[in-house]
């Protein structure tokens, strides 16, 4: 049977049309669905407000926490859970294990252990988050083989701070970097980040690994997560870690050796200085005069002549923190240096700590007695050289 093109058309913007509409209704029926679910919390929220009441007021007490009296229906039992979860998540300490504890007799954790089995997938990570919030150590192992389950979906993070948060011991933690590192090799600072949530002390964890591990990924992780702390105990690892085949990890380990620099032999930082990797080069610049080891101004002026940029930028800085003698060194780099660029990275640090140091003595009279003196050692270093290039040609007068 032929039919006309037309009535094709007529036949097609139907379905179409029918299409539309039946989607315009599924929208209309969920937002209607959401809409009252909303009302339903809120009336369930105000209705516990004296239950809140009492549990901010008891929530220092010696004693439990108690749940509310009488039946909960699902929807009065999730509007309580979301409330106790806003609270977890802004509190810590013994508030928050009161907390979690009344979540757990509350019926929420083994809620969500359910829910974490569920064939939905949003269900699911939902669960773990809320297990995550709870703090539930006894879901650890099911939350480690989720993530397993989501491999290199980028939704193993969440299952992964979920299983950091609720680790109730190392090895806890060990299964779950090698995890994270196994599926998402490249995320070390996200990673970090996930660990660092967890309310155990995991500074001894990665200082293991760094003594034990030659896992690339892991190390990573370990270097970045032991930056923040303070933990001398690590100090033999870097040594062996600052010579890594692998460049990323070499320049991690200086960066944490040189926070000892009062534990390190004065040839080892020079050694640091000298480095054959320019990011070393410039950090170790940069530590020399954050911890104001003058030792090293010979070693910086060598460094004003640096080809690397950075490292030139951090000498300067670092010459610029140590006072006069460093001051006279830059001066003499922005005079006698054959290297255009290394004569101008000194003459603009020079320039700054002029104006650092003019500024103070303006604002205090303890002040200007150092600023003279830098002054008379830049004229007497440039001399002509200089005019021109900079305001500062007279004394102040104290």
């Amino acid at each position: 049977m032929w039919i006309e093109p037309y009535d094709q058309a007529a036949s097609v913007l139907n379905v179409l049309s029918l299409t539309i509409a039946g989607g315009f209704t599924a929208l209309f029926l969920l937002r209607a669905k959401h809409g009252a679910m909303e009302k339903q919390m809120k009336q369930s929220l105000d209705k516990h407000q004296d239950y809140f009441t009492y549990l901010s007021a008891n929530i220092d007490g010696a004693d439990a926490l108690l749940p509310p009296p009488g039946h909960l229906s699902p929807i009065e039992l999730k509007a309580i859970q979301s409330k106790l979860l806003e609270w977890i998540e802004t509190i810590g300490g013994e508030y928050r294990d009161k907390l979690t504890a009344l979540c757990r007799e509350l019926g929420l954790v083994e809620l969500e252990r359910q829910r974490l089995r569920s064939s939905r997938h949003g269900i699911r990570m939902e669960a773990a988050y809320h297990l995550g919030v709870m703090r539930a150590a006894e879901c650890t192992g099911e939350l480690l083989k989720l993530l397993e389950r989501e491999g290199s979906e980028s939704t193993a993070f969440v299952v992964g701070r979920a299983a950091a948060k609720c680790a109730g011991a190392p090895e806890d933690l060990h299964s779950l970097l090698q995890l994270l590192t196994k599926y998402h090799p490249e995320a070390h600072q996200l990673i970090a980040d996930i660990i660092a949530s967890s309310s155990l002390d995991t500074a001894p964890l990665f200082a293991k690994l760094l003594h034990q591990e030659n896992d690339e990924a892991l190390l990573n992780v370990a270097l970045i997560r032991l930056s923040k702390s303070n933990e001398p105990e690590m100090f033999g690892a870097l040594d062996r870690l600052i010579v890594s085949e692998s460049k990323e990890i070499r320049i991690k380990a200086a960066k944490l050796l040189l926070q000892y620099t009062h534990l390190l032999p004065l040839e080892r930082i020079g050694e640091l200085i000298r480095h054959p990797d320019w990011e070393i080069r410039a950090v170790a610049a940069k530590a020399v005069g954050e911890h104001q080891l003058e030792f090293y101004l010979d070693a910086l002026a060598d460094c004003m002549a640096d080809e690397e940029w950075w490292v030139r930028y951090y000498s300067a800085k670092s010459l610029s923190r140590l006072g006069s003698a460093g001051f006279r060194v830059l001066c003499e780099a922005a005079a006698g240096s054959w290297n255009s660029a290394s004569r101008e990275s000194a003459w603009e640090a020079v320039h700054e700590e002029l104006d650092r140091a003019e500024t103070s003595a303006s604002q205090g009279i303890q002040q200007i007695p150092y600023y003279n003196r830098l002054n008379f050692i830049y004229r007497r270093i440039l001399g002509e050289s200089g005019a021109g290039r900079h305001a500062h040609k007279t004394r102040i007068s104290s």
